[in-house]
């Protein structure tokens, strides 16, 4: 009986282990989100036909998302990390990046600093964001809310306060799928603002 049960407990401990090992053996995947300039071969390509300077930043985002892992929404009020799927980089460094990146296409400009920038800069509109939002949703959509501003004068004056909100299907399963449909959300925000920043009077 003594035998038998010490067999059990071996080969208890095997698969046990072997599971583990599983586990640390698998390697996880990483991913970024896309500019306009590093995705599809269709999309705008920057022109720089101005003079136009922009500044971006910051971008923030809540402390929910500041991880390494991708973060899904499984019920309104309650939240998934991915244990092997995780962002390349801190989502919030990404953020800015891809936005920067945009308005340069969108808006024809090679003339975009990201914050910090030095303070010699002469920086004609300044681009905050507040991402309050940003993860697939239950149904299957990508969601981005976000509140943004606009400033002139070195960031002295007030010129737009806005705010946005998307909803992106997401067009295959797995969480490249998620990041690609994060990355044409960041691209509607970005179409946005540059709409807004056309809009403005020129700056004299």
């Amino acid at each position: 009986m003594a035998k038998v049960l010490n067999s059990g407990i071996a080969a208890i401990y095997l698969l046990s282990l072997l599971f583990i090992c599983g586990c640390a053996s698998k390697s996880p995947n990483y991913y970024v989100l896309n500019s306009l300039q590093s995705g599809a071969p269709s999309a705008e390509k920057a022109r720089a036909q101005n003079d136009l300077t922009i500044g971006v930043g910051p971008v923030k985002i809540p402390a929910y998302l500041d991880r390494p892992e991708i973060t899904t929404r499984s019920a309104p009020d309650s939240l998934q990390f991915a244990e092997f799927d995780k962002w390349a980089e801190p989502l919030e460094k990404n953020l800015t990046r891809v936005i920067a990146e945009n308005l340069a296409t969108l808006l024809s400009t090679d003339r975009i600093g990201v914050f910090p920038w030095l303070n010699s800069a002469q920086v004609q509109y300044q681009v905050t964001v507040d991402i309050t939002q940003l993860e697939r949703m239950p149904d299957g959509k990508v969601i981005l809310a976000a509140r943004w501003n606009i400033l002139g004068d070195q960031g002295e004056n007030m010129l737009v306060i806005e705010s946005s909100r998307f909803s992106i299907p997401i067009e295959s399963a797995g969480y490249e799928a998620i990041a690609s449909a994060e990355s044409r959300a960041v691209e509607a925000l970005s179409r946005e603002i540059a709409a807004a920043v056309k809009s403005l009077p020129p700056v004299r």
